[in-house]
């Protein structure tokens, strides 16, 4: 730490000496300028700086003043700094941390362009103003010392003079290409599996160097889709005794067969880049490449007539920890659009003899890689896959299932479907899908009388709404301009939800199922080409209650008693179990007896179709509830279970059901409830809603002994 004091008989001197010792590791040009920004300042009227003291300092206006200055006449940015905080009494820095502007280093993990905005711009325009030749303003916003978080037009033109001076395509967009230019420019150490960058002197060990170089078959692609970025080479090496560091990777391409299509490189690829450890390196421009006409004994026999593409990426400075493998590949971006000549010949791959340079801790540099390590790859360009489509819907998404109504409004926002699509190839577009709604009871009752809106959603997303309008009982609705997005391999999920109005006679018991047509889904592939979904999915069965019951099959219970004696049959109890709730705003009663036929009263059950107890005779069953309440009546006959609007009960039925004949069969089933909401003799509504499970196992091989 040091302060400026400036007194103005002696300014020039004095200040000409705090800042030539502010000015390091600076050209003999900027050294000389120092008596002049001292004049400049004296003229400006300075007082002295120091922070330790309450002095005035210097207004913003003249140190830019004097920045300004500096920067007109070629200082670079880590002078620039060191003597902006000279200038507000603050510590000076000394030189960067390396590279040729000026030590700022940005660290850059996505692409810039115009328009851009952020920290890392603001990074990126210390890094250009680094350096006159890319300097992004003399004054103002964006000179040095006034840095900003924008990308606009003058940021633009610094970027395509720094990348006209480094070899990478001058378009203005910091990509993967200038991106490892400027990392090369800085002297920046990538470390393979994304660690922190460090310094070539940061090496460990002593002389060292890489070994078990082989090739790697995993994540290596043998197509490469029109558009896409594949790898295509794979390599991993070792490093032995040291730290070593890899500088330069050499990649070559040659056609497999010289008779096939086009022999040249920018009809198959526009981009090669090198990955290491699952990071971008370098990226390099199919038109940078080294053309070489001789034949090349690294390749196969039936490629040494063919030209031979050259990439050289350079300053990489990947480091390999000391006993540490590190992953190399090559990876290819293909052309958006193949010629059919072109589709599908063969191009080789390698990374040739000497294609390695790494320098290990001694700083001993050597080449590696010989034509026995490593073997080429081949790959090709195809053409995008068609899109493929499956339609899906889980039956656990789907069941049969009553909804409650309101009585007396609208009941909005109910789930009656969910269904899935997948990519299975390309990505695809869903433009439109036309979800059917049709009546599963016998009635005259229009689905538009009772569905008033149906409405479909991507997770909590809605995506579109339509009115069911229509004259008969079967309706369909149709989302349309739906413009989603299901990528390669993606599986979306879609709900439908229905909006039911207030007619509440025509909704009472009520039925209906949705279902999704694959025909009737619109959707294009990644190349506009037409998708043909050929599935077709349905929903359960719903059903409205304004006031009802709902019931839920719980378990089933089998214990099998033998015959003691002559005469004495095989007998089976069943126990099965389930609950009911009181759907609506009314209260209900279950009918407590039971029959084992279809009648007007009772819990009805029956053995299962796959039953052979050799017995005709009427079985007595039992229902009871796991608790009580002071409104059932439990008066035989007229027995029933009182339950609580929107309230359950748990509820066993069991049965003894003896053989009645030798090596016989048997199971139960409950087929159907018997419900009212007057506790009278009679129930006169029947529950019979999705109970096809409502089943036991069947025990097998009873007699009579």
């Amino acid at each position: 730490m040091f302060y400026v004091r400036f007194d103005y008989s002696c300014l020039p001197v004095i200040i000409s000496s705090k800042l030539h010792m502010t000015i390091t590791n600076s050209s003999t040009r900027l050294a000389a300028l120092v008596a002049g920004v001292a004049v400049a300042i004296a003229l400006m009227g300075a007082v002295a700086v120091a922070p330790a003291q309450a002095q005035a300092g210097l207004s913003a206006s003249q140190v830019q003043a004097i920045v300004s200055l500096l920067a007109s006449f070629g200082a670079d940015s880590a002078t620039i700094n060191n003597v902006t905080a000279a200038l507000n009494g603050q510590a000076t820095t000394g030189t960067g941390t390396g590279g040729t502007n000026g030590g700022v280093c940005p660290v850059l993990t996505r692409s810039l362009q115009l328009g851009s905005s952020g920290a890392d711009v603001m990074s990126l325009q210390k890094f250009l103003n680094g350096t006159a030749a890319t300097r992004v303003s003399v004054s103002g916003a964006g000179s040095p010392g006034m840095e900003t978080t924008y990308f606009g037009p003058a940021t633009q033109s610094a970027v395509v003079k720094f990348q006209a001076a480094n070899n990478v395509s001058a378009i203005g967009v910091v990509g993967p290409a200038t991106r490892a230019a400027i990392a090369a420019v800085c002297g920046t150490v990538t470390t393979p599996g994304g660690g922190t960058p460090t310094t070539p002197g940061t090496l460990q060990g002593g002389e060292g160097q890489l070994n078990e170089i082989d090739n790697i078959t995993s994540d290596v692609e043998d197509e490469v889709q029109e558009g896409q970025e594949e790898n295509v080479f794979g390599a991993e090496v070792t490093a032995e005794d040291s730290d070593v560091m890899i500088e330069r990777v050499d990649v070559d391409f040659t056609l497999a067969d010289a008779a096939n299509g086009s022999d040249n490189l920018d009809d198959y690829i526009t981009e090669v880049s090198l990955v290491i450890d699952g990071k971008t390196v370098a990226t390099m421009d199919v038109d940078e490449a080294d053309q070489n006409d001789a034949d090349s004994s690294d390749f196969s026999d039936d490629a040494n007539a063919n030209d031979v593409y050259s990439f050289r990426f350079t300053g990489l400075k990947a480091v390999v920890e000391e006993d540490e493998t590190a992953d190399i590949y090559v990876m290819v971006t293909a052309v958006n659009t193949i010629d059919t000549d072109d589709m599908g010949d063969d191009w080789y791959v390698l990374i040739p003899d000497d294609g390695i340079r790494a320098v290990d801790a001694a700083g001993i540099s050597d080449t590696y890689v010989s034509g026995s390590e490593l073997d080429e790859e081949t790959f090709s360009v195809v053409e995008v896959d068609s899109g493929d489509l499956d339609l899906t819907a889980a039956t656990s998404d789907n069941e049969d299932r009553i909804i409650s109504v309101s009585a007396d409004s609208d009941t909005d926002g109910e789930e009656i479907m969910i269904f899935s699509l997948e990519s299975n190839t390309s990505d695809n577009n869903i433009s439109e899908i036309r979800v059917d709604l049709s009546t599963t009871t016998s009635t005259s009752t229009l689905l538009a009388t009772v569905i008033n809106q149906v409405h479909l959603y991507q997770g909590s997303t809605k995506l579109a709404s339509a009115d069911v309008d229509g004259t008969n009982g079967d309706e369909y609705v149709t989302f349309d301009d739906l413009d989603v997005d299901i990528e390669e391999d993606e599986e979306v999920e879609f709900r439908v939800e229905a909006d039911f109005n207030d007619e509440a006679d025509e909704r009472e018991g009520f039925s209906f199922e949705a279902s999704v047509i694959g025909a009737n889904v619109d959707a294009e592939d990644a190349e506009g080409d037409d998708v043909t979904v050929t599935q077709t999915v349905t929903g359960g069965d719903i059903e409205l209650r304004t006031t009802g019951i709902s019931a839920t099959f719980k378990s089933a219970d089998e214990v099998r008693t033998n015959g003691s004696i002559a005469g004495d049959a095989d007998a089976v109890d069943f126990t099965l179990k389930f609950s009911v709730t009181a759907v609506g705003d009314e209260d209900v009663y279950l009918d407590g007896d039971a029959v084992q036929a279809v009648g007007t009263n009772g819990l009805v059950w029956a053995t299962t179709t796959d039953s052979s107890t050799g017995t005709s005779t009427a079985l007595a069953g039992i229902l009871t509830a796991d608790d009580g309440y002071t409104s059932d009546d439990d008066q035989v006959g007229a027995k029933s279970f009182f339950i609580e609007s929107g309230e359950t009960r748990n509820f066993t039925f069991q049965v003894n059901i003896p053989a009645g004949a030798d090596n016989k069969a048997v199971g139960v089933k409950i087929t159907a409830l018997k419900w009212d909401t007057d506790n009278g003799d009679d129930h006169a509504n029947t529950y019979d809603f999705d109970m096809s499970g409502w089943t036991s196992d069947t025990i097998t091989g009873l007699y009579i002994r």
